[in-house]
């Protein structure tokens, strides 16, 4: 595998860096009459409810002559996809040439040899494009293994409506938000008060990062030495995501809560609050998919009683690797290239309905399509997960196995938050082994 990278890498830099690879707007237009036109096989997820992906392959393949890229939509689940990937690229398998992974993943396919080294691929001055923080979180290692392609964080949905009427503002702290939850509910004007994800995923470690963060706590060191959740801060963030749900202020169905389960109670104006991603907007705003639309509005999250507001959102949205047995590794830097240039950026903006990761195409009309993400975004106090050691993965599932076993009263609060601390800490001691 990295025999073959390695014969691919030189060229691909220099026909980089010289604009050679990249021109691919100058050639000529359609998809006919070239035999030897290279096909490139892209895997993403679904980006909401839009065309984004289709729109994004007809427009790159009318745009020259030389690459056809073709399209496989796979599931939402961002664990499965993880799975299906890293098995079919771990076993050599040359395709999908391209694929769209989450920015947790770049430190554990680096370490496993499942991503191209971009760092090598593209010159400095294509990186320009990005902001410095969407850079990092795509690094290991101080070397780049994704491309940015959209912004994403975590927002606090709200009825506005309902709110208005009450005469209640938009909670900055989670004990207000429990109190107009409650209040609202009791008036008959809405059956939940806040939804969110507590299903034992990867999106409940996004939640829990959040509110361990708001308590003053995290998930490991800074240096990912050891885990941090056997404390009082982790305790503070357990009892309050619990509270939710034995006040009735969450349903008790929220421990098998994903994005989609908490997005259509919201939609189907079940719910006061609701947190999820930026993706949620253009669903909440669509007739045929909202029973909402207009009474909607987005703020940053709350956080806890004595702590500055806002509260944590975690950092998402969406990023592109190469697959390093590709056997058009030059064809797919070029493609990557044409995908974060601003043309094809807008479209994100426009179709997609998410914030573009290049800073050129962050403009005033793009964050009006967007929404009020755009707005709101630049409010957030982001923070990410700890994504620089190559064992997230077993980091997260220790987090989110254990606090959802909370959560459905399997263990309580003083075992699962000791049980997680455990199953890090031997999971960050295995990650440094296997690095040495």
């Amino acid at each position: 595998m990295r025999s073959a990278y390695g014969r691919l890498r030189r060229p691909v830099a220099v026909a980089l860096a010289a604009g050679v690879a990249l021109s691919l707007t100058a050639c000529a237009g359609g998809s006919g009459g070239n035999a030897d036109r290279v096909t490139l096989e892209w895997y993403v997820q679904p980006l909401n409810s839009t065309n984004i992906w289709p729109d994004l392959v007809a427009a790159f393949n009318k745009s020259q002559s030389d690459i056809e890229v073709k399209l496989t939509v796979g599931p939402t689940n961002v664990d499965t996809v993880r799975g299906t990937l890293s098995t079919q690229i771990g076993s050599g398998s040359s395709t999908p040439d391209v694929y769209e992974g989450d920015i947790t993943w770049p430190a554990q396919f680096a370490e496993a040899g499942l991503a191209v080294n971009l760092t090598e691929v593209f010159p400095e001055s294509f990186w320009d494009r990005f902001s410095p923080g969407s850079i990092q979180f795509a690094q290991y290692e101080g070397q780049s293994y994704s491309v940015p392609s959209w912004t994403e964080a975590a927002f606090l949905y709200y009825r506005e409506d309902l709110l208005e009427e009450a005469g209640l503002p938009v909670p900055e702290t989670w004990e207000e938000l429990m109190e107009t939850s409650k209040a609202i509910q009791e008036s008959g004007a809405v059956k939940t008060g806040y939804t969110w994800q507590g299903a034992g995923y990867e999106g409940l470690t996004c939640v829990w990062n959040e509110l361990v963060a708001d308590a003053g706590g995290s998930i490991t060191t800074a240096d990912f030495d050891a885990g941090t959740l056997d404390t009082a801060e982790s305790e503070r963030a357990l009892d309050f995501l619990k509270e939710t749900i034995s006040s009735g202020v969450s349903p008790e169905a929220t421990v098998t809560f994903q994005e989609p389960e908490t997005l259509n109670e919201f939609t189907a104006g079940n719910a006061l609050f609701m947190r999820n991603w930026s993706y949620a907007w253009a669903i909440t705003q669509d007739p045929a998919q909202s029973q909402v639309v207009g009474k909607v509005g987005m703020a940053p999250l709350p956080t806890f009683d004595g702590q500055p507001y806002p509260g944590a959102s975690t950092n998402g949205g969406g990023g592109m690797y190469i697959n390093p047995h590709s056997e058009h590794v030059e064809e797919a830097a070029a493609f990557l290239d044409w995908l974060t240039d601003t043309e094809a950026q807008s479209l994100f903006a426009s179709v997609g309905k998410v914030l573009p990761a290049n800073l050129d195409a962050q403009t005033p009309e793009a964050q009006e399509q967007v929404g009020p993400v755009g707005t709101v975004l630049a409010e957030l106090q982001l923070v990410g997960r700890p994504v620089g050691t190559p064992a997230y993965s077993e980091v997260s599932r220790a987090v989110f196995q254990n606090i959802n076993a909370a959560l459905t009263g399997n263990a309580s609060v003083e075992d699962a938050l000791a049980t997680a601390q455990e199953e890090v800490d031997r999971a960050l001691n295995s990650g440094r082994h296997s690095g040495d």
